[in-house]
């Protein structure tokens, strides 16, 4: 249960400035749609069920966030750090990922369909049974990654480090001839 209503926390963003800093709150189940969280820190933070949809998260700390089932379509994350992230069941379709690190982190069951992803790090990462068709995947870091039943059909993976293949399903096969 959030600690705090949307109402309070918007207007606690407004009077931190830049770079606010959030970390271990807990904001589980709020509506923070369209908010700009822009360079916070939210490390440790509960935003799990939380509706993130189209939220700016650009450059913010989300290490050892859970976002278990959040919903961060169209969401903003370039460059976030989401090290030891839990994002199981988390929609990321059409999110803004570019150069994001979520080494470590956990995405099982997650989409990005459609995730513009060029050059994220997902080094020890767990994407099993991840639904990631037609995202873009250039230059992204594989390195280590667990990406058992996950679909990457139709992506773009060109220069990518450790690229999902070796005969680990006919969708990533598919998505290697792009």
């Amino acid at each position: 249960m959030a600690e705090i209503e949307r109402k309070d926390l918007v207007t606690a963003l407004i009077a931190a400035g830049p770079q606010p800093r959030l970390s271990g709150i807990d904001l589980s189940g709020l509506d923070l749609s369209h908010l700009d969280f822009h360079g916070a820190s939210l490390h440790g933070a509960d935003l799990s069920n939380c509706n993130l949809h189209r939220t700016d998260l650009e450059n913010c700390d989300l290490t050892r966030c859970n976002l278990t089932e959040a919903d961060l379509t169209h969401a903003r994350l370039r460059k976030a750090r989401l090290h030891h992230a839990i994002l199981f069941r988390t929609k990321l379709d059409h999110a803004d990922m570019h150069a994001a690190d979520l080494s470590h982190a956990l995405l099982k069951e997650a989409s990005m369909r459609e995730a513009s992803a060029a050059e994220v790090f997902f080094k020890e990462t767990d994407l099993r049974s991840l639904q990631a068709q037609k995202a873009d995947l250039r230059g992204a870091n594989f390195g280590g990654a667990n990406w058992e039943g996950a679909n990457f059909e139709g992506a773009y993976l060109t220069g990518a480090i450790n690229p999902p293949g070796g005969g680990m399903g006919s969708g990533i096969q598919r998505a290697l001839k792009h």
